[in-house]
């Protein structure tokens, strides 16, 4: 990895580490300074990683993607004054989401064999009991089942990439099994109340550590994979 990708990974687990501290102690003041920081400086590392040499289709997609997850950060700042900041985040994530999985099934061609396939079709059949935790209905009910759904899909993608040979599959299963653990505790406080010390630095903290998982898996992949392309 390059030099000054590396600075900019470090900056991102600098920021990282202070905002789960802080806002572990209740510092929220230095919480709301910090975290629009958070996702710039992993898409400046994971840039700086793959440009020049690996510009192209999938590099506009993540960095897009990523774009989507910080103005999902952004509009979860204020999700404690009005419920459509919620909504507002959870959309953008959404979104992020979906030009995630345009960079991870990108060059996988067609499912092979029964292994391959029931990593599409698990996902379909484990949201709807999911979901079930949560006491939601209507719109809200089905704007949750797509958006899990969505990161059930994202992590067996990880197993597909495992069964395809692509070592880095192991990053995208823990990415996506720390992002559902992370909204799950999020989604029992906003619809069940549930709560419990320090709960918002654990949310933090395992977000965080799902966005490193799975951007820095499909960083390495592309790194490690593709040819560079002249400038």
């Amino acid at each position: 990895m390059k030099l000054s990708a590396r600075i900019a990974g470090a900056l991102f687990f600098l920021l990282s580490f202070l905002e789960v501290n802080f806002l572990s102690v209740g510092f929220v003041v230095v919480h709301r300074i910090v975290k629009p920081f958070l996702m710039p400086s992993l898409a400046l590392s994971a840039l700086l990683s793959l440009l020049p040499e690996h510009r192209g289709r999938e590099t506009t997609l993540l960095a897009i993607g990523m774009t989507f997850h910080f103005a999902g950060d952004v509009f979860l700042l204020y999700d404690g004054m009005a419920f459509i900041w919620f909504v507002c985040g959870l959309a953008a994530f959404q979104i992020g989401h979906f030009f995630y999985l345009a960079v991870l099934y990108s060059g996988m061609g067609r499912l092979q064999g029964w292994k391959e396939i029931l990593c599409l079709v698990l996902p379909v059949f484990i949201t709807p009991f999911a979901v079930s935790l949560f006491d939601v209905s209507g719109g809200i009910r089905i704007a949750l089942s797509v958006y899990t759904m969505t990161l059930l899909t994202v992590t067996s993608t990880g197993v597909l990439w495992l069964l395809r040979g692509r070592k880095q599959g192991w990053r995208i299963i823990i990415g996506g099994l720390l992002f559902m653990f992370s909204d799950a505790l999020i989604g029992f406080n906003t619809f069940s109340g549930f709560d419990f010390p320090l709960r918002h630095a654990l949310v933090l903290a395992t977000y965080l550590a799902a966005e490193w998982f799975l951007v820095s898996g499909m960083v390495f992949y592309r790194v490690h994979s593709s040819t560079p392309q002249a400038r």
